[in-house]
């Protein structure tokens, strides 16, 4: 069994290794040319690998305003340059009208793809994404303690079982907490719905200040006046004393 599915436990049931043609993508969604370039060149295979349903897992679909969680997806994507992940990312979420997790495959490394959407009830087929988290790309042969951590914490049988809803935000909460430990070097999820939902937008915030910094760091190579200068590395200290604040509440 392919890495990282030979740890994430998911049951053979669910096993559907069903091919996806890209013709899919350009006949349902809005692409730019640059989409369009990267989405033919980039990738050399969609797979559909795993569907988690009611009628093969017995765990209960959830719906609610805004909300449809029917089946969860788990795809496979072999691209052949891994620069334009996040992006394809988002064009396969948008398109998808199910709950994905994506693996994407680069060479022999992996990099994983969530995202929380919101749908309207009356167009199935439409969905809006909230957030979008996209990880860097792995060697399943030099994984730190905290990637180890992660991708063990996607084990299907460490996921709640109530609805498909709490199964797979269990799922986001993990992207988050691997997010968090990047920050933090601690990788924490046993965490209340409370406490996950303020270090989302605790994470939120500090990569919000974290880009200030680097749009700042940017001017500063480009300004020509010594005191501007001066006055952006001020700015700037500021901003980090604030994210050494932020990185304490994750």
């Amino acid at each position: 069994m392919q890495f990282p599915y030979d740890r994430w436990n998911i049951p053979e049931q669910c096993l559907l290794d069903k091919r996806i043609y890209k013709k899919l993508f350009h006949e349902n969604t809005k692409l730019t040319a640059t989409d369009k370039k990267w989405f033919t060149t980039d990738i050399d295979s969609l797979i559909w690998q795993y569907t988690i349903k009611p009628e093969l897992t017995l765990i209960s679909e959830f719906q609610q305003e805004n909300y449809a969680y029917n089946e969860i997806a788990v795809l496979d994507v072999d691209v052949n340059d891994f620069n334009h992940s996040e992006r394809l990312a988002d064009i396969i979420q948008r398109t998808i009208p199910h709950p994905l997790l994506i693996v994407f495959r680069y060479e022999e490394r992996i990099a994983l793809s969530i995202a929380d959407k919101r749908y309207n009830l009356n167009d199935p087929q439409a969905a809006t994404l909230q957030d979008l988290w996209t990880t860097e790309f792995i060697l399943p042969d030099s994984l730190s303690d905290v990637q180890e951590q992660f991708l063990n914490q996607l084990d299907y049988q460490k996921q709640p079982k109530l609805h498909l809803k709490a199964f797979y935000q269990r799922w986001i909460d993990a992207f988050i907490a691997y997010e968090s430990a990047k920050i933090t070097g601690r990788y924490e999820i046993d965490k209340s719905l409370r406490e996950e939902e303020t270090r989302r937008s605790t994470l939120q915030q500090y990569h919000e200040i974290e880009g200030q910094v680097n749009d700042l760091k940017s001017r500063i190579k480009k300004e020509q006046s010594f005191s501007k200068q001066v006055e952006l590395n001020q700015e700037i200290k500021q901003l980090q004393s604030q994210l050494t604040e932020i990185a304490e509440q994750l």
